[in-house]
């Protein structure tokens, strides 16, 4: 059997507060269960309370094909509950609530061990809200091997969006992805012009490090932007959407694996469209995969 390789995810897991009860969430660990399912040993970093809602969140990663040694428990904080409030077209809104167990994240000497074997890593901006969670994360990002694939999938929630919770991870990252309506808020922290093709210009130039950016379009699709060209790709808008929960997270955990497969920016973007396609019929951020979806990266 091939070797599979070595992933981790950086950051929050949550319990997503839905109209007809809680789910599993928490984009680092949704993207962790997705590359599981597209044959990474994949690995969470997080942290929990010491409370039944923690506990929960601990039997259920565990029963997944997921490594989670790496989640810390923290007492006398509470696990993270977040309120996610769907409009008619199933896209979501959160309310987050403070000092909970992710903002007390540690780089512990199991996960600097593990990220020192790492061939990809992802991570978000909003598990970078507290400045002890933030100060593990990038101790976290530099253990890793220089060839590492990191992807810094920014995920901005109002109120957090400040230049503070950006900087560090695109000065990291070899990805950066996010959506189309985080752009132009990119670009206004930065004080640059909202244009998006202006935009995209000036985080090459601010940030040498990045070699793709990544900018999802929702039904529209995706672009693909590298210092060589410029890919855009329309899904098939033929589905019955329940809601879009984890629907960008499993597009992240499509194109690590892609590129550690080392595909083509096309074929990781058709791929990604279709799988994130799938994930929006579907309730909640961690559907399984049907085989046909998973099978090119199995192969």
């Amino acid at each position: 059997m091939k070797k599979q390789p070595v992933t981790i995810s950086v950051g929050e897991v949550l319990w997503d507060m839905l109209p007809d009860g809680k789910a599993l969430g928490g984009s680092p660990t949704n993207v962790a269960w997705h590359m599981a399912q597209l044959g990474a040993e994949a690995h969470v970093v997080t942290a929990v309370g010491k409370d039944p809602l923690g506990d929960e969140i601990l039997r259920i990663l565990g029963a997944m094909p997921l490594h989670i040694d790496t989640i810390s428990v923290i007492g006398g904080r509470p696990t993270s509950t977040v309120d996610a409030v769907l409009d008619g077209n199933g896209n979501a809104t959160y309310v987050f609530h403070e000092d909970e167990a992710w903002d007390f994240l540690p780089a512990t000497p199991e996960a600097l061990a593990l990220a020192a074997r790492a061939k990809g890593v992802n991570f978000g901006s909003l598990s970078q809200r507290s400045p002890r969670a933030q100060e593990a994360t990038f101790s976290i990002l530099d253990a890793t091997p220089a060839e590492c694939i990191r992807v810094f999938d920014i995920n901005l929630r109002p109120p957090f969006v400040e230049e503070r919770l950006l900087v560090g991870g695109m000065r990291r990252a070899v990805v950066l992805k996010m959506n189309d309506d985080e752009l132009p808020m990119v670009a206004k922290v930065f004080g640059w012009d909202v244009d998006p093709e202006a935009a995209i210009a000036k985080l090459f130039e601010k940030f040498p490090n990045l070699k793709h950016i990544v900018v999802t379009r929702g039904p529209r699709g995706a672009w693909w932007h590298n210092k060589r060209r410029f890919i855009e790709k329309t899904p098939d808008d033929d589905i019955k959407k329940v809601d879009t929960i984890g629907a960008g997270d499993s597009f992240t955990a499509s194109i690590l694996m892609g590129l550690l497969k080392g595909w083509d920016e096309d074929a990781i973007m058709d791929n990604a469209l279709e799988i994130a396609n799938f994930v929006c019929t579907q309730r909640g951020g961690t559907p399984e995969l049907p085989d046909a979806l998973k099978a090119p990266f199995l192969a």
